[in-house]
Parts: C-alpha cells; structure tokens; sequence
C-alpha cells in the first residue's frame, strides 16, 4: 500500500484567505462526495472524501492555497477502488504524510515522493 505518490491538477480557484469558498468549489467538482477528514494549514488543506455508502471509496484532496489550485492526490499501489478512513490514517501517522501536505513547495517542484509505512516520505529522482 502507498508507494509513488501521484499529484494532478483538478480545479483552479481564486487564491484567497476564505477556505470554505474553495471547498465548496471541490465539492462542486467531486458531485456527490462527503468530507470526512479536514485538516487546515497555512499554506495548504487537506479534503478526504468519500462517496455516501462506500467506506472504501475515500480520495485524499489538498489546497496549495497560494496558486488557488486543488490536487488529487493517488499512489501507484493498485489501490483502485479508493481509501478507507483506516488506510488515510495509516497514511497520516505512519508516513508522515503531513510532512508533504503542509509544505507544497515540496511536491509543486515535480519531485517524485515515495511513501512507505514506518518511513519518512522520501524523494526519489
């Protein structure tokens, strides 16, 4: 699970200091989705969404909130069908996933990132 972590481009907003515009935008986007993690940093947020009845169905989104341009954001792991809850958080506590979220500098700069359980994200040429 996890492995190269693959960054695309799916909606540009308006930069701006009012997140829930953004958000609502996203979710304008994604149809039918429901937030279920949330986290909030000054440079970025971060969306997990799922689709209602699928707890299997979860996509991790994130804000770079300087160019006002929403990624999502996949692993080469052939987990297909999406994320659980469980996996996101294994995502966030055991990869040290924030580490990258918070800072897009870090993989706006084209940098092929490799998450690992047990790992630091590492950046691989």
């Amino acid at each position: 699970m996890f492995g190269r972590m693959v960054i695309a481009p799916v909606l540009q907003v308006n930069p701006q200091p009012e997140l829930n515009a953004a958000v609502t935008e996203l979710l304008k986007t994604t149809e039918t989705a429901e937030i279920v993690r949330w986290i909030e940093f000054s440079a970025s947020a971060l969306l997990f969404l799922l689709v209602p009845g699928d707890p299997e169905s979860g996509a991790v989104y994130i804000l770079d909130r300087k160019h006002g341009t929403w990624y999502a954001i996949d692993f080469e792991d052939e987990q297909f069908g999406g994320y659980s809850v469980s996996q996101l958080d294994q995502l966030l506590q055991e990869c040290r996933f924030l580490d990258l979220v918070e800072r897009p500098g870090l993989w706006r700069t084209g940098l092929k990132w490799y998450l690992e359980l047990g790992k630091q994200p590492e950046a691989r040429v």
